[in-house]
């Protein structure tokens, strides 16, 4: 029976891991490291948490808030993090947490609750990702931002905004294996 139990909860994980659905983007350019993709204007459903904290404390907390908005429902993916460094050692820095609204509900999604929640109508982003894998953590979103970096400029792009970044988890906490994350620059509109 158990392991009935364990095979029926390992079918519902894997069945919510497949489930979901990722934000639409045109590839623009793709290079050795890194890609550079426009995602359209779109609502996300959003959080903010001020802290000196690292980012994993941070995530939990506001990662709690989003998900209550779903309602236990994980079919909402990438899950981004706005990432505002504060100006000193010891300055709070600013976290904003968002889940993309599913195309079904882009029209009209429900309305949070939470007064700490709310639909965020987002516009037109012009990023430059890099991909990495695994279970992440704060030194790996350092380190993979900085590496993104050095290959912008070494590559000569221009007009990337590199004093805030996105860090993006595409899977449910549910997955062990094969896990993708990204860091994002924004690249600043010139026109």
């Amino acid at each position: 029976m158990r392991t009935f139990a364990a095979l029926a909860l390992l079918a519902q994980v894997c069945q919510l891991a497949l489930a979901i659905e990722s934000a639409p983007y045109d590839l623009v350019n793709s290079a050795e490291t890194y890609e550079e993709r426009v995602y359209p204007a779109q609502k996300w459903v959003t959080t903010s948490h001020l802290s000196i904290s690292h980012h994993e404390a941070t995530s939990d907390v506001m990662f709690r808030k989003l998900f209550n908005y779903i309602d236990g429902q994980n079919d909402a993916a990438p899950v981004t993090t706005l990432v505002i460094p504060g100006e000193g050692p010891n300055c709070e820095n600013n976290f904003t947490m968002s889940f993309y609204v599913p195309a079904a509900h882009q029209d009209n999604p429900p309305t949070p609750t939470n007064p700490d929640v709310y639909i965020e109508e987002r516009p037109e982003l012009h990023v430059f990702s890099r991909r990495f894998h695994g279970f992440a953590n704060d030194e790996d979103w350092i380190v993979n931002a900085a590496q993104l970096h050095d290959d912008l400029v070494a590559a000569g792009e221009e007009g990337v905004d590199f004093q805030t970044y996105y860090t993006v988890g595409y899977d449910s906490p549910f997955v062990i294996i094969g896990r993708n994350n990204e860091v994002w620059f924004m690249k600043n509109d010139m026109n």
